[in-house]
């Protein structure tokens, strides 16, 4: 059943993230947490508050909030983009493309840009009808034909095209209607942006496509830049698994806040979570000080209702 509250969106990110190619970003080894922890790595992409890095041997995705790494570090991650240019900028970049799939088979060829939110307006202007107060004749034809398949979803009557938009419209009295819509801002080859609801996309793309949603919902300001910055850089590395026929590693975020009170403890131990079946949210790799993986697993395990145990280990490299 689709929801009250579907899919679209006005978001025009504003802290854009800058992803390197292999060549640029070299392997390194990260310090965090005053350099009681380390990550052997690539770096993949930033805004102004996370990095994301891929991990040296497993292949793991790892967001770490630039306020964790030493102040090399950050000088590191500053020099790495200063002098790159944001992805959207860069719409005829045919590596930084994706293909996405629609639950009836379409296929999408557009970038991921960020999380959002919009009200989605159809209404008659003299004669013409607009979509947000744009001609639907002017839309993109792949923006046309999104637009065709969500409304028939959320209708339940068949629209193909636009003579078949025009006689529903007709039905509407010369009233606008209005669909609050929420998803995924995609840009295509062209540059231009179009929101996507979350119910065209198959099982498969909708695990990766809406697993920070929930977060991004009850944040504001840099945490939906974060979250923005994550979906981004997952789906990169999804479609970059999927191109290869590799096995996908799902992006985690490395969280440190139970290393701030040490308490006299000196083993460090990494405790890896995963969201349970149903669950939309990323993997967690939680640092904490324990005397051992028993208490370890039962500091962190408490704190993230809806997620199981995938496995815990000693930390000093990772």
């Amino acid at each position: 059943m689709v929801s009250a509250r579907l899919v679209l969106f006005f978001l025009c990110c504003s802290l854009l993230p800058t992803a390197l190619p292999a060549a640029v970003a070299k392997p390194r080894t990260w310090t965090i947490a005053n350099g009681d922890v380390t990550i052997d790595g690539d770096f993949i992409a930033a805004n102004e508050t996370t990095a994301v890095l891929r991990r040296k041997g497993s292949g793991r995705l790892v967001a770490v909030e630039l306020a964790d790494l030493s102040r090399e570090d950050r000088q590191v991650v500053q020099e790495l983009v200063s002098d790159q240019k944001p992805l959207s900028q860069s719409p005829d970049d045919a590596s930084q493309m994706q293909t996405w799939t629609s639950r009836d088979g379409m296929k999408i060829q557009a970038r991921v840009v960020a999380y959002g939110k919009k009200d989605y307006t159809l209404s008659k202007m003299r004669g013409v009808v607009t979509i947000n107060g744009k001609a639907f004749s002017a839309l993109d034809s792949l923006h046309q034909l999104v637009v065709l398949k969500v409304l028939s979803k959320i209708e339940g009557i068949a629209l193909e095209d636009e003579a078949d938009l025009k006689r529903f419209v007709g039905t509407l009295s010369g009233q606008p209607k209005t669909y609050p819509l929420e998803g995924v801002l995609m840009e295509l080859r062209t540059g231009d942006q179009i929101a996507v609801p979350f119910f065209m996309f198959s099982d498969s793309d909708l695990e990766i496509l809406k697993t920070g949603w929930q977060d991004w919902q009850k944040s504001e300001g840099e945490a939906q830049s974060r979250e923005d910055l994550l979906i981004r850089s997952e789906a990169m590395e999804y479609q970059r698994s999927v191109a290869q026929q590799a096995e996908y590693q799902r992006l985690e975020m490395l969280k440190l806040t139970m290393l701030a009170a040490q308490t006299g403890l000196t083993s460090i131990w990494e405790v890896q979570l995963k969201p349970n079946p149903g669950v939309y949210g990323r993997p967690i790799s939680t640092m904490v000080y324990a005397n051992d993986s028993k208490t370890a697993t039962q500091m962190v395990l408490p704190n993230y209702p809806g997620y199981s145990l995938i496995g815990v280990r000693k930390a000093s490299r990772f």
